[in-house]
């Protein structure tokens, strides 16, 4: 039970961290590369922070009147004719536990890709434009390499802050999907002090290790 529960944490962790990865490095792309005015990146980095000033807690309730059986993406998709009952898994399943920590955790991704980003010389895309490059060649041979940096920032920040998260999984997941973090806070909750230690080194030395790995890729230290 508890090797599953280790194996459901990680498939929380990895498929939140390649949603965020695809979508901040894109999102970061965009406002590094084609927003060119200063006080509009600034404007649009505000707009995603604005989810950042309720508490996590707020920010996944308001996906329950969304997703629900009778909420606004149901009803919606009825009227429009694509569905002809709710759907159901929309809520308290893996996809609405997945949903709710993208939408938590995608800004600490976005940040530190785009801050490798700005870092990079414009004049070597210049170059590779004028000797013919694509956009899909700049984007594979230039700017993700560049961009390894922040790629790795952005994953250690996501993956300790989710390896940890039972509040989300709990919520979102209707108290039906395990995850360590819940097992450790139900234990610590009757006391069973020693079985919470223990599933806490384990998860803390996991999480350790894919760090260790991630780290592998590039100094971090001078990155910082």
């Amino acid at each position: 039970m508890t090797f599953k529960t280790y194996l459901s944490t990680l498939y929380f962790c990895f498929i939140t961290w390649l949603v965020t990865l695809v979508l901040g490095f894109f999102i970061a792309y965009f406002l590094a590369f084609y927003v060119t005015s200063t006080q509009i990146q600034i404007a649009l980095f505000l707009i995603c922070t604005i989810p950042f000033w309720t508490s996590n807690v707020i920010r996944m309730v308001s996906w329950i009147p969304l997703l629900g059986r009778h909420g606004l993406v149901n009803d919606a998709l009825i009227q429009i004719g694509l569905i002809k009952e709710p759907v159901e898994w929309f809520l308290y399943s893996e996809f609405s536990v997945i949903l709710a920590l993208v939408h938590l955790y995608t800004l600490f991704m976005i940040v530190p890709i785009f801050n490798s980003m700005m870092r990079i010389d414009k004049s070597i895309i210049e170059g590779a434009y004028d000797s013919g490059a694509n956009e899909i060649q700049i984007l594979s041979n230039i700017i993700i390499p560049l961009c390894k940096p922040g790629i790795v920032i952005g994953s250690i920040f996501v993956i300790t802050v989710v390896m940890g998260d039972f509040i989300t999984i709990g919520i979102m997941g209707g108290q039906q999907l395990a995850s360590i973090g819940k097992v450790i806070n139900t234990e610590m909750n009757y006391l069973q002090l020693p079985g919470a230690a223990a599933n806490s080194v384990i998860l803390l030395l996991v999480t350790i290790i894919l760090i260790i790995i991630m780290t592998r890729f590039i100094d971090i230290r001078k990155e910082l």
